[in-house]
């Protein structure tokens, strides 16, 4: 997953605009869409600040462990991301459609996780195996 796919859905998972996003950072929303898109470059004192409007840790924003993430970002009460406020205007039904939308993207994302470490440890048993008849 690129960096901006990663900041596309945390900005989801709390609920922000572009616009939000972009406000908070201080700069204009198509600069803020540009690094979503991948089309700029992100620096670490920007990725700082990012991760800092989402109350994670740097550390935890370059790993990303979606769980974690997921935990951070997005209240699991379900009672209070009804409140949300840029969801006043949407119904019930359409909430509960974000949410299922949501936890299929999360179990999508373990999914490719566990194929990606799957393919690291079949690597290293080929390196291993190689090494050992040379």
């Amino acid at each position: 997953m690129k960096i901006g796919e990663k900041l596309r859905l945390l900005r989801k998972l709390k609920g922000y605009t572009q616009e939000t996003m972009a406000g908070k950072l201080h700069m204009e929303r198509r600069s803020y869409a540009n690094l979503e898109n991948n089309v700029t470059k992100i620096d670490m004192e920007r990725m700082a600040q990012i991760a800092e409007v989402y109350g994670i840790e740097l550390e935890e924003l370059l790993a990303f462990d979606e769980n974690k993430i997921f935990e951070k970002c997005f209240n699991q009460n379900i009672e209070s991301f009804y409140l949300v406020e840029e969801f006043k205007s949407t119904s019930i039904e359409e909430r509960e459609f974000f949410i299922q939308q949501i936890q299929q993207l999360l179990e999508t994302i373990d999914k490719e996780r566990k194929v990606f470490i799957e393919t690291i440890e079949n690597l290293k048993a080929a390196i291993k195996k190689q090494n050992n008849t040379d």
